[in-house]
């Protein structure tokens, strides 16, 4: 497990299988029985979800250098700027960071910097589309020095400038938006109370009704979108909650 949301997927497959347990946490499950499990089906649905037993003790170090690069992630905005990542796992792990990384990178066929460069910029992604933050903030949030710092990192490893995937993850919310907004207007405006409503679809194109005119307004420009956030307020909510998770 290597990241929050694995906890309550693992909790889930447990009491599935009916095997109790005193607790869940990143990358250990402490059972609660006398019996012997089997983990062989344990393992088989884990692995379904891409997840799975650790068998070797190699496997485990893995794991915990996974967690302690998400924890130092999120922790990186007030961490001494001497506490390189290598410093900070190989003090957490209290081993040599040369044999870690050589240890990792035999496991999972990449480097510790590559899989954090990866969450990293993953995490930009996440904090861009959660809308809370302007970039300069969320440059500071993940360690970045500058904004021009972030910017070419994150050109160099999505292929994509921050400007674009900004503006690509606006559009597509706005075109949400309108379309909640259109969907919207006509069940309000139709009074026949089906609930799967089409009269508003059926009526001819000579029709001047005011649901009409409503949702042209959107399409027209007479929306004032210099006054409105494209992520709207429920969707940056859920987007936080959901990063928790």
């Amino acid at each position: 497990m290597v990241c929050p949301r694995c906890i309550h997927v693992v909790q889930q497959i447990l009491s599935e299988i009916e095997i109790p347990f005193t607790e869940v946490g990143l990358g250990y499950a402490t059972l609660k029985t006398n019996d012997y499990p089997d983990l062989d089906i344990l393992n088989r649905k884990l692995e379904q979800l891409e997840l799975g037993l650790i068998r070797d003790q190699n496997e485990l170090l893995v794991t915990e250098i996974n967690k302690f690069m998400r924890l130092y992630l999120e922790n990186i905005s007030t961490l001494n700027s001497q506490m390189t990542l290598s410093n900070y796992i190989s003090k957490e792990l209290g081993r040599n960071y040369h044999q870690l990384s050589k240890i990792y990178r035999m496991f999972t066929g990449i480097t510790i910097e590559q899989r954090f460069i990866e969450l990293r910029t993953n995490k930009v992604k996440e904090l861009i589309k959660q809308g809370n933050l302007n970039m300069s903030q969320i440059a500071i949030t993940v360690g970045y020095s500058t904004i021009h710092y972030l910017s070419g990192q994150f050109r160099k490893y999505t292929g994509v400038s921050l400007t674009d995937y900004r503006k690509k993850w606006e559009d597509e919310v706005r075109m949400s938006f309108e379309r909640t907004t259109k969907d919207q207007i006509k069940k309000e405006e139709c009074n026949c109370g089906s609930e799967g409503c089409h009269c508003l679809d059926e009526e001819s194109e000579q029709s001047t009704g005011s649901n009409r005119t409503a949702t042209r307004k959107i399409h027209s420009g007479d929306f004032e979108w210099s006054s409105f956030n494209p992520i709207p307020r429920q969707v940056r909510e859920f987007r936080a909650y959901v990063s928790q998770y």
